[in-house]
């Protein structure tokens, strides 16, 4: 979907948003989350590029697999952090938003170890 287009349907979905919201707020919410759900799912196919340029200069640098799909997992668990979050603010739901954002900052974390992991141990060998 090009720019254009998604902008269109924000455009469009936030002015039926407003002119719905006085009589029926909960069917704007939903046409907001629907939004959000819409967009989001038309612009991450268009990640498939950036994914394979990301392997093949890895491949290049004789940087392992392992790690380029991780780091690449913990951009996209970020990102789909960011929007569930935001939804739950959009929602006025700010205290799930709130633990959602902690949760998420654990689970990347966690994830992240083994990177930080590996990073030491190459220190280490290189000290004597």
């Amino acid at each position: 979907m090009e720019v254009m287009q998604i902008i269109g349907i924000a455009i469009i979905s936030t002015t039926l948003c407003l002119v719905i919201k006085k009589d029926r707020p909960e069917i704007a919410m939903f046409i907001g989350i629907l939004t959000g759900v819409v967009i989001l799912s038309s612009v991450i196919f268009k990640l498939g590029f950036i994914i394979e340029s990301i392997n093949n200069l890895a491949n290049k640098a004789n940087i392992p697999s392992v790690y380029i799909t991780l780091i690449i997992k913990l951009i996209g668990i970020a990102y789909l952090m960011e929007f569930a979050i935001q939804l739950c603010k959009d929602c006025g739901e700010g205290t799930i938003a709130s633990k959602l954002e902690f949760g998420g900052k654990i689970i990347v974390m966690t994830m992240s170890f083994p990177i930080l992991l590996s990073i030491v141990e190459m220190v280490l060998d290189i000290i004597p």
